[in-house]
C-alpha cells in the first residue's frame, strides 16, 4: 500500500520536479522527518532524482583518489578542479564556501589516502595576486557597463579578500532593479562564485552569463 511520502515523491517525478539539494531536503518538504524509515522508502525512489549533493560528494571523491597519500590539499585549487566536472547551477562556492571539503577531508570514507588541507591563508596567498592589473579593472568596468545596457542580470567585481590579496566575484540575480549607492544591485542572488581575476575567469563569466 502507497504511503503519504511514496505518493508525494511520485507526484514530484510525475510534475518534473527532480532536482534537489539532498534527499533530506526533499523528505523534509513533504511534511515527513528524515529518519530511518523515510530514508528506506525515498532509496526505492533515488534513482529518478537528482541530488546535487550526491553529484558533488561524486566529484570530491573521484578528485580525492587522484591525489599522492598523505598529501596538503589546495582546497581552492580542488574547488575551482571539481566545478569544471559540475553543472553551473551546482558549483561549489567561494573561497569562504568550501565547508563541503573541507568535511569530506574529515571524512575517511571520503578521505582514503590521509590527505590533509592547507590554510585558507596559504591556499589564498598563493592562488591570488595582491594587485590586479589596471587592464583587468578597466575590463570589468566595460563588462559591467555593457551587462546594464543589455539588461542582464548580474555584477562583476574585484574583493579583497582575507589574506590581503584579490579576488573576481561575479553574482546574478533573478529579481527587479533596485538603487544601493551608486550602482544597479538586485533583490535575490541566484548565482554567487569567485574567479581568479584573469582575462580567461571573465571569458568563463560571460558564457555563463550570457548562455541564459
Amino acid at each position: 500500500m502507497t504511503n503519504k511520502l511514496e505518493e508525494y515523491l511520485e507526484l514530484q517525478i510525475k510534475n518534473g520536479n527532480i532536482n534537489w539539494d539532498s534527499k533530506s531536503k526533499l523528505i523534509r518538504s513533504s511534511g515527513e522527518k528524515v529518519n530511518g524509515y523515510t530514508n528506506k522508502i525515498i532509496k526505492k525512489f533515488e534513482n529518478k532524482f537528482n541530488f546535487s549533493i550526491d553529484l558533488k560528494n561524486k566529484e570530491i571523491k573521484k578528485y580525492f583518489d587522484k591525489l599522492p597519500k598523505n598529501s596538503f590539499v589546495n582546497v581552492l585549487k580542488a574547488r575551482d578542479e571539481i566545478n569544471k566536472n559540475l553543472s553551473s547551477n551546482n558549483q561549489i562556492g567561494g573561497e569562504r564556501s568550501c565547508k563541503i571539503i573541507y568535511d569530506r577531508l574529515d571524512d575517511p570514507k571520503f578521505n582514503t589516502n590521509g590527505l590533509k588541507p592547507q590554510s585558507l591563508k596559504r591556499e589564498s596567498s598563493h592562488k591570488y595576486p595582491s594587485a590586479v592589473s589596471k587592464q583587468i579593472e578597466m575590463k570589468i568596468k566595460k563588462l559591467n557597463e555593457k551587462l546594464k545596457v543589455d539588461k542582464k542580470f548580474a555584477f562583476v567585481y574585484l574583493e579583497n579578500t582575507q589574506a590581503g590579496n584579490q579576488t573576481l566575484r561575479f553574482h546574478s540575480y533573478n529579481t527587479e532593479y533596485s538603487q544601493d549607492k551608486e550602482r544597479d544591485i538586485f533583490a535575490k542572488t541566484n548565482k554567487s562564485t569567485s574567479f581568479y581575476p584573469n582575462n580567461e575567469s571573465l571569458e568563463k563569466i560571460k558564457k555563463i552569463i550570457y548562455k541564459n
